[in-house]
Protein backbone atom coordinates (compact mmCIF):
# COMPACT_ATOMS: atom_id res chain seq x y z
CA UNK A 1 0.00 0.00 0.00
CA UNK A 2 2.82 2.45 0.98
CA UNK A 3 4.33 1.84 -2.38
CA UNK A 4 0.88 2.56 -4.33
CA UNK A 5 0.89 5.59 -2.33
CA UNK A 6 4.61 6.85 -3.03
CA UNK A 7 4.10 6.25 -6.61
CA UNK A 8 1.05 8.60 -6.91
CA UNK A 9 2.73 11.31 -4.79
CA UNK A 10 5.55 11.04 -7.22
CA UNK A 11 3.27 11.17 -10.03
CA UNK A 12 1.69 14.27 -8.40
CA UNK A 13 4.67 15.44 -8.01
CA UNK A 14 5.76 14.93 -11.69
CA UNK A 15 2.74 16.64 -12.79
CA UNK A 16 2.90 19.92 -10.82
CA UNK A 17 6.79 20.67 -12.01
CA UNK A 18 5.52 19.83 -15.36
CA UNK A 19 2.79 22.47 -14.77
CA UNK A 20 5.04 25.09 -13.33
CA UNK A 21 7.13 24.98 -16.55
CA UNK A 22 4.87 25.43 -19.13
CA UNK A 23 3.37 28.59 -16.64
CA UNK A 24 6.21 30.05 -16.68
CA UNK A 25 7.00 29.60 -20.17
CA UNK A 26 3.42 30.98 -20.96
CA UNK A 27 3.97 34.23 -19.43
CA UNK A 28 7.78 34.66 -19.73
CA UNK A 29 7.59 38.36 -20.91
CA UNK A 30 7.96 38.95 -24.73
CA UNK A 31 10.51 40.48 -26.45
CA UNK A 32 10.35 42.85 -29.19
CA UNK A 33 11.59 40.29 -31.89
CA UNK A 34 9.39 37.86 -30.13
CA UNK A 35 6.17 40.16 -30.80
CA UNK A 36 7.09 41.27 -34.36
CA UNK A 37 5.21 39.20 -37.48
CA UNK A 38 8.35 39.42 -39.45
CA UNK A 39 12.36 40.02 -39.05
CA UNK A 40 13.18 43.18 -38.75
CA UNK A 41 10.14 45.37 -38.49
CA UNK A 42 8.66 47.27 -35.99
CA UNK A 43 5.99 44.88 -33.19
CA UNK A 44 2.57 44.57 -34.18
CA UNK A 45 1.03 43.99 -30.37
CA UNK A 46 -1.41 46.96 -30.15
CA UNK A 47 -0.92 46.96 -26.02
CA UNK A 48 1.11 49.60 -24.72
CA UNK A 49 3.44 48.64 -21.81
CA UNK A 50 3.00 50.00 -18.42
CA UNK A 51 5.62 52.34 -18.48
CA UNK A 52 3.94 53.98 -21.75
CA UNK A 53 0.74 54.28 -19.96
CA UNK A 54 0.68 55.03 -16.89
CA UNK A 55 2.62 58.55 -15.51
CA UNK A 56 5.47 57.62 -12.96
CA UNK A 57 5.45 60.23 -9.66
CA UNK A 58 8.07 61.81 -11.46
CA UNK A 59 6.43 62.52 -14.54
CA UNK A 60 3.42 63.19 -12.59
CA UNK A 61 4.74 66.08 -10.67
CA UNK A 62 6.03 68.11 -14.00
CA UNK A 63 2.81 67.08 -16.15
CA UNK A 64 0.13 67.61 -14.17
CA UNK A 65 0.11 71.22 -13.67
CA UNK A 66 -0.90 74.38 -14.64
CA UNK A 67 0.85 75.68 -17.60
CA UNK A 68 2.56 79.36 -17.82
CA UNK A 69 -0.38 80.33 -18.97
CA UNK A 70 -2.17 79.18 -15.93
CA UNK A 71 -4.37 76.35 -18.28
CA UNK A 72 -4.52 73.10 -17.24
CA UNK A 73 -1.92 71.19 -18.90
CA UNK A 74 -3.79 67.67 -19.00
CA UNK A 75 -7.29 66.83 -20.01
CA UNK A 76 -9.88 63.96 -19.61
CA UNK A 77 -10.91 61.68 -22.45
CA UNK A 78 -12.50 58.24 -22.41
CA UNK A 79 -10.29 55.21 -21.85
CA UNK A 80 -11.38 51.96 -22.34
CA UNK A 81 -14.58 52.64 -21.24
CA UNK A 82 -13.53 55.25 -18.15
CA UNK A 83 -12.31 58.59 -17.82
CA UNK A 84 -8.78 59.20 -17.38
CA UNK A 85 -6.94 62.44 -16.73
CA UNK A 86 -4.15 62.48 -19.50
CA UNK A 87 -1.21 64.65 -19.62
CA UNK A 88 -1.05 66.61 -22.53
CA UNK A 89 3.02 66.11 -22.81
CA UNK A 90 3.26 62.54 -22.84
CA UNK A 91 -0.46 61.08 -23.25
CA UNK A 92 -0.03 58.80 -19.70
CA UNK A 93 -2.20 58.46 -17.12
CA UNK A 94 -1.96 58.83 -13.46
CA UNK A 95 -3.53 56.40 -11.25
CA UNK A 96 -6.22 57.06 -8.19
CA UNK A 97 -4.71 59.00 -5.13
CA UNK A 98 -2.39 60.54 -7.55
CA UNK A 99 -0.54 64.21 -4.79
CA UNK A 100 0.29 65.97 -7.97
CA UNK A 101 -3.42 66.30 -9.04
CA UNK A 102 -4.26 66.61 -5.15
CA UNK A 103 -2.13 69.69 -5.19
CA UNK A 104 -4.36 71.11 -7.78
CA UNK A 105 -7.38 70.59 -5.81
CA UNK A 106 -8.45 67.33 -7.65
CA UNK A 107 -8.65 64.16 -5.39
CA UNK A 108 -8.81 61.23 -7.58
CA UNK A 109 -9.73 58.14 -5.85
CA UNK A 110 -11.26 54.56 -5.93
CA UNK A 111 -14.49 54.98 -3.13
CA UNK A 112 -13.47 53.47 0.80
CA UNK A 113 -15.93 50.38 1.78
CA UNK A 114 -17.90 50.03 -1.47
CA UNK A 115 -18.35 46.12 -0.92
CA UNK A 116 -19.94 46.72 2.20
CA UNK A 117 -22.95 48.68 0.66
CA UNK A 118 -25.60 48.46 -1.96
CA UNK A 119 -24.65 48.75 -5.66
CA UNK A 120 -25.13 52.42 -6.50
CA UNK A 121 -25.62 51.27 -10.55
CA UNK A 122 -23.09 54.53 -11.66
CA UNK A 123 -22.19 55.65 -14.99
CA UNK A 124 -18.87 57.17 -15.84
CA UNK A 125 -19.24 60.93 -16.22
CA UNK A 126 -22.48 60.71 -13.38
CA UNK A 127 -22.29 63.19 -10.85
CA UNK A 128 -21.72 62.23 -7.17
CA UNK A 129 -23.20 63.75 -4.07
CA UNK A 130 -20.48 64.06 -1.11
CA UNK A 131 -22.04 64.18 2.18
CA UNK A 132 -20.17 65.36 5.38
CA UNK A 133 -20.47 62.91 8.35
CA UNK A 134 -19.59 65.30 10.90
CA UNK A 135 -20.68 63.05 13.89
CA UNK A 136 -18.78 59.56 12.75
CA UNK A 137 -17.05 58.38 15.45
CA UNK A 138 -14.40 56.68 13.55
CA UNK A 139 -13.02 59.94 11.11
CA UNK A 140 -14.15 63.90 12.38
CA UNK A 141 -13.45 64.06 8.74
CA UNK A 142 -15.26 61.69 7.24
CA UNK A 143 -17.16 62.08 4.22
CA UNK A 144 -19.69 60.19 2.67
CA UNK A 145 -20.32 59.09 -0.96
CA UNK A 146 -23.39 58.46 -2.29
CA UNK A 147 -26.21 58.48 -5.83
CA UNK A 148 -27.55 62.23 -6.10
CA UNK A 149 -30.63 61.69 -4.31
CA UNK A 150 -30.51 58.53 -2.63
CA UNK A 151 -30.36 58.65 1.27
CA UNK A 152 -27.87 55.75 0.77
CA UNK A 153 -24.22 55.87 1.06
CA UNK A 154 -22.37 53.64 -0.99
CA UNK A 155 -18.82 54.33 0.83
CA UNK A 156 -16.34 57.19 1.86
CA UNK A 157 -13.71 59.49 0.70
CA UNK A 158 -10.33 58.00 2.14
CA UNK A 159 -9.01 59.54 5.13
CA UNK A 160 -6.21 61.21 3.88
CA UNK A 161 -8.23 62.86 0.91
CA UNK A 162 -11.27 63.84 3.10
CA UNK A 163 -8.84 65.24 5.70
CA UNK A 164 -8.15 67.50 3.08
CA UNK A 165 -11.71 68.39 2.03
CA UNK A 166 -13.32 68.44 4.87
CA UNK A 167 -12.83 72.27 5.88
CA UNK A 168 -13.35 73.34 2.37
CA UNK A 169 -16.72 71.47 2.45
CA UNK A 170 -17.66 72.83 5.78
CA UNK A 171 -16.80 76.60 4.80
CA UNK A 172 -19.59 75.91 2.14
CA UNK A 173 -17.21 75.85 -0.32
CA UNK A 174 -18.35 73.76 -3.83
CA UNK A 175 -17.01 70.98 -5.42
CA UNK A 176 -18.39 68.58 -8.25
CA UNK A 177 -17.50 64.89 -8.04
CA UNK A 178 -18.11 62.69 -10.85
CA UNK A 179 -17.75 58.71 -11.60
CA UNK A 180 -14.11 58.41 -13.10
CA UNK A 181 -14.93 53.98 -13.36
CA UNK A 182 -17.11 51.56 -13.96
CA UNK A 183 -19.52 50.90 -10.81
CA UNK A 184 -18.99 54.55 -9.20
CA UNK A 185 -16.02 53.24 -7.52
CA UNK A 186 -13.68 55.84 -8.83
CA UNK A 187 -14.00 59.18 -8.66
CA UNK A 188 -12.87 62.58 -8.63
CA UNK A 189 -13.49 65.58 -6.24
CA UNK A 190 -13.02 69.10 -7.79
CA UNK A 191 -13.84 72.43 -7.22
CA UNK A 192 -16.60 73.54 -9.90
CA UNK A 193 -14.31 75.89 -11.72
CA UNK A 194 -12.17 73.16 -12.04
CA UNK A 195 -15.03 70.36 -13.38
CA UNK A 196 -15.88 73.19 -15.81
CA UNK A 197 -12.55 73.77 -17.12
CA UNK A 198 -11.95 70.03 -17.46
CA UNK A 199 -15.77 70.00 -19.26
CA UNK A 200 -16.90 67.46 -16.70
Amino acid sequence: MWVAVGILLAIALGCWLVAKVVSSVAHKPQTDDALSNVPGQAPTNDVAPTSQTWLSKEEADSELVRDERGTLAFRVERREGEFRFVSQESGKQPAPGNLALARLGIFYLNVRGWKNYPAARLKVGDRIDLRRELENKHDPHAIAVARPGSKHIYGYVNKGFARRLAKPLDSGREFVGVVMGRAGVTIAIMPVAVAEELDL
